[in-house]
């Protein structure tokens, strides 16, 4: 199931400075990249939308492609400290499911606007999703951004690097930020995915629109913390987080625990990222072998949960959305983008 591709990156997106154990080009502080590799990942929630382009939805399952990593001592010790954390004072049990957050006076609910789950399909891209959906809420735009175009632009300046890497987010906001941006279905006649797709800048510039670049603004912290995490949400601002998981032939090592919602009917496979859970002996947080990249939300203290918006299609989690305790977030989150 496991596919390994190598891959050179100049800038990764967990940072750019490194420990003398990671210290060549291609590895960062917390990890190093090893390419990408295949995941199935199982599906109850079968609502096929607009935002999804293939139709894996039928089967109950869906392939995903997750970034793969070697993480360094330096996030071991960060990560043996969060769980031993964890040990002393438990982690939450949420089998009678998860309180709406908008039902919790203790939580902050920010949600994506009118921008809709996007759907990343079988390729190692979560970075751009992630950066993409969180700027276009923070334009309230709605769908604004396209997604092909924004790889094409890319394409122009890092050797499609961003089809398999972790990039720091960063590197794609910037080129936003000074060539603009191309609107939803306006690029070339061409659809996502299409890694192959050559644009030249001369071409994209003549598409772009620049006058959202003065909103474009973000703030990168190469360490995640929690707490700068809350109070930028309890701004009113989006935070994307780069974060590690543990991928084994469990499901539950990527795809999380099946998720209840209190007040609604039945479940969903998968979307709650969560160390350790009752009558499970696992511990999730153990071991990091891939990365991915998601968009928080919100949280809520009481719950002790991140609110998450992921790129794995409406069908995936609560109906898009994963949550994400906040042991978890100690643990394997590796670094944030604050969209302020």
């Amino acid at each position: 199931m496991r596919i390994i591709l190598l891959n050179k990156i100049s800038l990764s997106i967990f940072g750019i400075l490194s420990i003398s154990a990671f210290a060549e080009d291609n590895k960062s502080e917390y990890y190093r990249m090893e390419g990408t590799h295949s995941v199935i990942i199982p599906l109850k929630n079968r609502n096929l939308d607009a935002n999804s382009f293939n139709n894996e939805s039928l089967s109950g399952i869906k392939n995903i492609q997750l970034n793969s990593i070697t993480v360094s001592d330096l996030f071991k010790e960060k990560n043996k400290i969060a769980i031993q954390e964890m040990n002393n004072i438990s982690e939450f049990d949420y089998k009678n499911g998860i309180t709406p957050f908008t039902n919790s006076a203790t939580s902050i609910d920010l949600g994506m606007g009118s921008v809709p789950v996007l759907d990343q399909g079988a390729h190692g891209t979560p970075v751009t999703f992630s950066s993409v959906a969180a700027l276009a809420a923070k334009l309230k735009q709605g769908d604004l951004m396209d997604l092909q175009c924004s790889f094409a632009l890319t394409n122009l300046f890092d050797e499609r690097n961003f089809w398999s890497n972790l990039e720091q987010p960063g590197k794609i906001i910037d080129l936003f930020k000074k060539y603009g941006i191309v609107h939803k279905n306006d690029c070339f006649g061409h659809k996502y995915p299409d890694p192959s797709q050559i644009v030249t800048l001369k071409q994209y510039l003549t598409r772009s629109d620049k006058s959202y670049t003065g909103q474009i603004t973000y703030h990168y912290t190469e360490k995640a913390n929690a707490d700068v995490v809350k109070a930028t949400l309890k701004a009113g601002y989006r935070v994307a987080i780069g974060t590690a998981l543990a991928d084994t032939s469990d499901p539950i090592s990527v795809n999380g625990f099946d998720v209840k919602i209190k007040g609604s009917s039945g479940s969903y496979d998968g979307g709650l990222w969560a160390c350790k859970q009752p009558g499970n002996s696992t511990n999730y947080c153990a071991d990091q072998n891939a990365g991915h990249a998601v968009v928080i939300i919100g949280y809520d203290d009481k719950q002790q949960l991140f609110k998450i918006r992921n790129s794995w299609g409406s069908d995936a989690g609560e109906k898009g959305n994963y949550y994400m305790t906040y042991s978890f977030f100690n643990a394997m989150a590796m670094n944030q983008t604050e969209f302020r």
